[in-house]
C-alpha cells in the first residue's frame, strides 16, 4: 500500500492565508465606547476562522483528489477524517463564539448610540435652558439700567425740590421778620 503524506504547502486555489488587518466589521462602531484592539482582535479571529475553513477545504481536495483516493485504502482514510472532523468542530465552536461575541458588540454599540441619543437630547434641553436664561439676564439689566435712570432723575428732582424749599423757608423765615403792614 502506498501512502501519500500530506503536502507541506498546498497550491490548490483559495483564501489567502495572511492574518487580517484591522477592522472587516459592516457596521460602524465609532459611537461605542468600545477599545479597537477589541474589534480588530475579533476581526483577526475571523480571518483566522475564514483562513482554516479555508486550509480544511484544501485538505479535503487533496484527500479527494483521484491520484490519493486510488493509492488510499478506506483504513487509512478514518483517522484523517476524523482528525478533519475535530477541526471542523472546533472551528464550528469558535466561529460560534466569535458570532456571540459580535452580538455582544452589537449590543455594546446600540446601547452606547442610544446613550448618546439620550445625551444630545439632554444637551439640547440645557442648551434651550441657558438660552432662555441670557434673555432672562438681559431683561433684568435693562430694567436695572431703567431703575437707575429713574433713581438718577429722582436724585436730580430731589435736589431741585430741596433747593426750592430751602427758598422758602428763608423767604418765610425773611417774612416772618417783617413787621405786619398795615391793614
Amino acid at each position: 500500500m502506498l501512502t501519500v503524506p500530506p503536502p507541506s504547502v498546498y497550491e490548490v486555489g483559495g483564501p489567502s492565508t495572511t492574518v487580517a488587518e484591522g477592522p472587516s466589521f459592516p457596521h460602524s462602531a465609532s459611537a461605542l465606547p468600545v477599545p479597537p484592539f477589541v474589534i480588530e482582535g475579533l476581526s483577526t479571529r475571523l480571518g483566522n476562522l475564514e483562513n482554516g475553513h479555508g486550509q480544511l477545504v484544501q485538505r479535503v481536495n487533496q484527500v479527494s483528489d483521484a491520484k490519493v483516493v486510488a493509492s488510499v485504502t478506506i483504513g487509512e482514510l478514518g483517522p484523517r477524517v476524523y482528525v478533519v472532523e475535530g477541526q471542523v468542530q472546533v472551528m464550528v465552536s469558535q466561529m460560534a463564539h466569535t458570532a456571540d461575541r459580535w452580538e455582544q458588540v452589537g449590543a455594546q454599540v446600540e446601547q452606547g448610540q442610544q446613550t448618546a441619543a439620550r445625551r444630545d437630547e439632554t444637551v439640547a434641553e440645557l442648551t434651550h435652558q441657558v438660552q432662555a436664561l441670557q434673555i432672562d439676564v438681559q431683561q433684568r439689566d435693562t430694567q436695572i439700567h431703567q431703575l437707575q435712570t429713574t433713581v438718577t432723575e429722582m436724585s436730580s428732582r430731589e435736589s431741585t425740590l430741596m433747593r426750592c424749599i430751602l427758598g422758602l423757608e428763608r423767604r418765610i423765615t425773611a417774612m416772618e421778620r417783617r413787621p405786619p403792614r398795615p391793614q
